[in-house]
């Protein structure tokens, strides 16, 4: 959730009621006192009244409980350091608690152990019996009256396969006819028209070129060279990010650095094409073919610029969401750049996860704990799980259900964007969307169809072989500690000296990457340590069970 919310600004009142810690926080239409349950959370303003959503009205009805939605902005919730400690609550929805936050909140007794009442929970239950994998993902650190970990959190699961290939490179096709025409497409291009089709397939050094010429010729038209983007993307941002640009260069890379090659836990950091990769962005950087906004732009003000066209070539797993309807054709999707040395194409993989968790905690202090979760056990069945997730039915998100038939996505939202829409009407959280609920209940919406066509087709067949993706993985109270310690410090010092070395004006020495490494030696490895072994434990565990 913290990828779809946008932080807005605090009003000073506000940010001094949460820090007394003694507020609820926004209250929706109505007064929550009298309802059985009252829950907090974490919604912007532009997002409709939970209260008033249709699918939280028939989940009253059909589970007969009186549920009051309470809210905090996501900057409101971000500046309360114990939001568990809010009086009046009873649960708190996307609380996109850490596992060390799980861990402490759940060993001292402040949020409840969710599988000690799964008899309540007949759709949670077998979730967990049918996916073991869910179920260890799911497990805190091990405690004297659980050997095997308490689960203090409901999930949000949406298996899709997008999410590990959340950056795909789109060229502005208009562009480049325009340089065929001008008779000023470099040389070592050599593109025609007929060639300007999806799967292009391109080398880097092509790519930089023409970016080139975007840089230096008016190519909107305007009368001016200045204002055209030859390149962008949001660094950093857990789609449209840069990853896939180093990983041209023979490097597994993705936002977090790390992943897994031949079994063992990796920093990308410590392979010198990963070095290669950042001497040349600053050099593409110096030519004015990457702007300093795509170190600094949210996904939002990414998003806003593009819809009138002026993007060269972007890196985002739609241009359906970056570029206005009238404008889509003008752009093409590239198959991953080619790589000068060796000529081969890569891909890196995501750490993103399919299975997260952290969306709901039950606070200890709910009184009727039994009752809250058998609530939330109807959010877990794929019409539910289907309305949360992209509207409610009333709301226009799908077409009315026949009998017995799955239910379909309505794709047109007018001036609206689907996105748009979702943000208004769909309140996400705890869901359950597997292949299972995509085959019998639920239709795909037709532009994640077409993403998972595009992976197929140009995209997976160049991901590294001997690499996986992280897993979710369970840590010991001990790795807990040490990741707390050494990883967040760590990810911020690998983005500040990445960052830093692609946009300084003088390019980075070999000796500069070596001091680099050597100064982060020891959070390597130590970050790479806990996670080798709480990997090797999930091995284990989901090949044996």
């Amino acid at each position: 959730m913290k990828k779809i919310i946008a932080g807005v600004l605090v009003a000073v009142l506000w940010f001094a009621v949460v820090i007394t810690y003694t507020a609820v926080a926004m209250k929706g239409d109505g007064d929550e006192d009298g309802h059985e349950f009252t829950i907090l959370t974490v919604k912007e303003e532009t997002v409709k009244d939970y209260n008033t959503m249709p699918v939280f009205k028939a989940l009253a009805r059909e589970t007969g409980r009186d549920v009051y939605w309470t809210y905090n902005t996501s900057t409101q919730y971000a500046n309360n350091t114990d939001p568990v400690g809010i009086n009046g609550i009873d649960a708190i929805y996307h609380s996109g608690f850490s596992n060390l936050q799980l861990y402490n909140y759940g060993s001292r007794g402040r949020i409840v152990a969710i599988d000690e009442y799964l008899k309540y929970m007949p759709n949670f239950s077998k979730i967990l019996q049918d996916r073991p994998d869910i179920a260890e993902a799911l497990k805190s650190p091990p405690t004297p009256d659980a050997p095997e970990g308490h689960i203090y959190s409901l999930p949000r699961v949406e298996e899709m396969g997008l999410k590990a290939y959340p950056n795909i490179l789109f060229l502005n096709k208009a562009w480049v006819e325009k340089l065929i025409d001008l008779n000023e497409l470099p040389a070592e291009v050599g593109l025609e028209k007929s060639d300007l089709t999806d799967g292009l397939v391109l080398k880097r050094s092509q790519f930089k070129a023409i970016l080139q010429k975007f840089n230096d010729l008016d190519m909107d038209g305007d009368g001016s060279s200045e204002n055209e983007i030859p390149l962008t993307f949001v660094s950093g941002n857990w789609q449209g990010n840069e990853s896939d640009l180093i990983a041209s260069f023979g490097v597994p890379e993705n936002v977090e650095h790390k992943t897994i090659v031949d079994g063992k836990v990796s920093f990308t950091v410590e392979n010198e094409n990963w070095f290669n990769a950042v001497k040349e962005l600053n050099d593409w950087y110096n030519k004015k073919l990457i702007r300093s906004t795509a170190f600094t732009q949210t996904q939002d003000e990414f998003l806003a610029k593009g819809q009138d066209g002026r993007y060269g070539a972007f890196y985002w797993w739609e241009k359906e969401t970056v570029v206005a309807k009238n404008l889509q054709e003008n752009y093409i999707m590239l198959q991953p750049l080619v790589d000068d040395a060796t000529g081969k194409q890569y891909v890196g993989q995501s750490n993103e996860l399919e299975i997260e968790k952290g969306e709901c905690v039950i606070l200890s202090s709910c009184k009727d704990k039994e009752g809250l979760l058998s609530y939330f056990d109807k959010f877990f069945e794929p019409l539910y799980s289907a309305q949360l997730n992209y509207g409610s039915i009333e709301s226009g998100a799908f077409e009315k259900q026949k009998e017995g038939e799955k239910l379909i996505p309505n794709d047109d939202h007018g001036a609206q964007s689907a996105d748009d829409f979702r943000m208004k009407n769909a309140p996400y959280g705890v869901v359950y969307l597997t292949g299972d609920v995509w085959e019998n209940h639920v239709e795909m919406e037709a532009r994640a169809k077409l993403r998972l066509q595009r992976l197929e087709e140009y995209l997976k067949n160049n991901s590294f072989e001997n690499v996986k993706a992280i897993p979710n993985l369970n840590y010991t109270k001990d790795e807990l500690d040490t990741l707390n310690r050494y990883e967040n410090s760590l990810g911020k010092n690998i983005t500040s000296w990445m960052i830093n070395k692609i946009t300084s004006s003088g390019a980075p020495t070999l000796s500069d990457w070596q001091s680099f490494l050597k100064t982060n030696e020891t959070s390597i490895q130590q970050v790479k340590n806990v996670n080798q072994k709480a990997y090797d434990r999930y091995v284990e565990a989901t090949t044996r069970k």
